[in-house]
């Protein structure tokens, strides 16, 4: 029983820090948008990269 709540625990831990992973990368992607050419270049990669969080494919490669 002890392995299945600690198993429910990991599970849990690890989904909500790629979720705010991802959240924090959307958030500095709105901030540099409004800045140079470059910071918004920056900032569509970021996108891209929590999108790709989002699918899990940066996490687990097919």
């Amino acid at each position: 029983m002890f392995w299945v709540v600690g198993g429910l625990v990991v599970l849990a831990l690890i989904g909500g820090s790629s979720a705010a992973v991802s959240h924090h990368l959307d958030r500095k992607a709105a901030k540099l948008q409004q800045g140079s050419e470059e910071d918004r270049v920056m900032a569509g990669e970021l996108r891209d990269l929590s999108r790709q969080m989002d699918q899990g494919r940066y996490l687990y490669p097919h």
